[in-house]
């Protein structure tokens, strides 16, 4: 959503816009009519009333079509609704009527950042920093359309640069700077946005998301404790890694303990398998195999059969060749409890995981541990 005060920067006559020539008559009566819609846009933006936002906007464009305005404020209703083709096209008739206005190149390079035009956002949000060198939200959005990771990891300095206080941009730095494995300098930067602002969520989240990536559990653990109020909207959450952690290190050490117990088998085969259902990587594959083990530990154990049954489920998902394979061991869970291969079924018709009708099956599982 883009912000009130942007808006209230579209609202500003420009040089451009006022040199709309009228009578002195239709000028007075148009000006109030046009002044009017523009508080009613205003007041529809405040109230997030987008379709009612755009309808006003295409009304102020038909009273003054050489007038950025009335582009500018149906964009933002179609900003605000994710409709960014409608929003790009808009601001881009906002910008002939305004070329001088780095708000409007701002936004246009927003919306097409999220239609995937990213030639055409690099575009205008070089130009908003031509028309505003200061413009530290514009170099953040540079980082982002960047793709040379030195660029982007420049940009984004230069963003803090210019606010120190832009806590976004601590974040996309540090998700920066872990992908180039500096994990070290990413936690620091991390921790610079809690100490800047310690109500957002910008840093706290991804911070307790790298602890969980290296491990550090217990000082994962604690940063949740401490969460904001603001909610993590990312996905996977934090929560779910760190706990997803938690139950995979608890279940290895019971596995480490006894390797041959039918129990410590199923559960390290649960805690591998769990993850995002859209998320293909092969743990189902690999959970199969301590499924199979807590089976030659106890042959009638139905709820390892029902592990697997559940992994061949997601597997056919996507590898359609498995649903052979998923039929052999829903037959033999049926023998050995009739309710449980009932819950297969249905789990069957309801599963959805991501990639979707791959013919060929998977790489063969791993060889058992």
């Amino acid at each position: 959503m883009i912000l009130l005060s942007a808006v209230l920067w579209f609202a500003v006559l420009d040089a451009k816009a006022s040199e709309v020539s009228h009578s002195v008559t239709t000028l007075s009566s148009s000006r109030d009519d046009f002044d009017r819609l523009l508080a009613e846009a205003l007041k529809y933006y405040r109230e997030q009333k987008w379709q009612d936002l755009i309808a006003v906007g295409e009304k102020m464009v038909k009273l003054r079509p050489e007038d950025n305005r009335g582009y500018a404020m149906s964009a933002a209703g179609y900003l605000a609704l994710w409709k960014m083709d409608e929003a790009s096209a808009l601001l881009a008739l906002a910008i002939r009527f305004s070329p001088g206005n780095p708000v409007l190149h701002y936004h246009k390079a927003r919306a097409d950042r999220f239609r995937n035009a990213r030639d055409e956002g690099l575009v205008s949000v070089r130009k908003a920093i031509e028309l505003k060198p200061g413009y530290a939200e514009a170099y953040l959005l540079l980082g982002d359309l960047l793709t040379k990771e030195d660029e982007k990891i420049n940009a984004y300095r230069k963003a803090i640069e210019i606010d120190p206080k832009l806590v976004d941009a601590y974040r996309y730095l540090g998700m920066e700077l872990e992908r180039r494995k500096d994990e070290k300098t990413a936690e620091e930067v991390y921790r610079t946005a809690l100490q800047i602002d310690p109500k957002r969520a910008s840093g706290f989240y991804d911070l307790g998301r790298l602890m969980v990536k290296q491990k550090r559990l217990r000082e994962a653990r604690e940063l949740w404790e401490k969460r904001p109020e603001v909610e993590d909207n990312t996905f996977p959450n934090f929560i779910s890694l760190l706990e997803r952690a938690e139950t995979l290190e608890t279940a290895t050490a019971a596995y480490a303990k006894n390797p041959k117990d039918a129990e410590a088998n199923l559960l390290m085969g649960l805690a591998t398998m769990d993850g995002d259902h859209w998320v293909v990587d092969g743990r189902q594959e690999k959970a199969i195999v301590f499924f199979r083990k807590a089976l030659e530990a106890r042959p009638d154990f139905a709820k390892a059969q029902y592990a697997i049954c559940k992994a061949y489920v997601q597997i056919a998902d996507t590898y359609t060749k498995k649903n052979k394979e998923l039929d052999q061991e829903l037959a033999k869970l049926r023998k050995m409890d009739e309710k449980l291969a009932s819950e297969i079924v249905e789990y069957r018709k309801t599963y959805e995981g991501g990639l979707k009708g791959v013919p060929a099956g998977p790489p063969p599982p791993a060889k058992h541990p």
